[in-house]
């Protein structure tokens, strides 16, 4: 597919950056039943689901794992269904977690391990909850509006996935424990969730007023204002969810 191939270049922008993912993996640890902690521990040798969780763009300095790029998103045209614009030859997101989350063995073979494919769950769940990272197919997930931030030159990728987050000035345990208040309800709706519904939410957003008016030059306090509480469910959501689908896979 043109489009999907469109958006493989947008992939110097990491969906959340550092933060957001070590946010989402913080979140994740505390939902964690303790069998599941345990043995994510061991897993993963002592590091942290925080930590761990920007495996996945650290590798992509490596070319050996160029091939793993376009697993970070997906593409979903404003007009069609996810089965309608299809899963393209190389993969995406949604056809990744699927794999890792109903496959075992896709956890485990060569390149893959155990541990690395906890990290890739632990990165591409908090992927799939950035709506930019659920591309329109036209302007690489948002990659090509340009814009400022404040006084600095970013795009409206770029101010999803890191500069909205940074605004905030907290570390990403301090971010953590402002956002990690969700209901008892909440916590069973979200887990309930597939991936698509993941995807769509997403979608949702994307077409629900992130995107700037076209000669809007300039973001900042009005902007963040307006947008940073779905920011923060969607890292909240990511987290939870993440942890439900390890402690089904790790629980005792």
């Amino acid at each position: 597919m043109v489009i999907m191939g469109g958006f493989l270049f947008s992939i110097n922008a990491f969906a959340w950056g550092p933060t957001g993912h070590r946010i989402v993996g913080a979140i994740a640890e505390r939902h964690l039943s303790p069998c599941a902690k345990e043995k994510i521990h061991d897993l993963l040798q002592g590091e942290s689901l925080a930590m761990a969780s920007t495996w996945m763009d650290n590798i992509k300095s490596d070319p050996s794992y160029r091939s793993w790029n376009p697993w970070h998103y997906c593409t979903i045209p404003d007009h069609q269904s996810y089965e309608e614009a299809g899963t393209p030859k190389q993969g995406d997101v949604i056809a990744t977690l699927h794999r890792l989350m109903v496959d075992p063995n896709a956890r485990k073979l060569a390149p893959w391990n155990e541990a690395s494919g906890i990290k890739m769950l632990a990165h591409l769940i908090g992927d799939i909850h950035q709506p930019l990272h659920v591309g329109n197919g036209t302007d690489r997930g948002g990659n090509d509006w340009k814009i400022q931030w404040f006084s600095g030159s970013t795009n409206l990728h770029r101010v999803w996935d890191s500069d909205m987050i940074k605004h905030q000035a907290l570390s990403y345990t301090e971010y953590a424990d402002w956002i990690d208040r969700a209901s008892e309800a909440d916590v069973q709706s979200w887990q309930a969730d597939d991936v698509l519904v993941w995807a769509q939410e997403s979608k949702t957003i994307r077409l629900g007023g992130i995107y700037p008016d076209v000669d809007t030059k300039s973001l900042g306090y009005a902007y963040s204002y307006k947008h940073i509480s779905t920011l923060n469910q969607r890292l909240l959501q990511a987290g939870i969810r993440l942890a439900a689908v390890l402690n089904r896979m790790y629980g005792c």
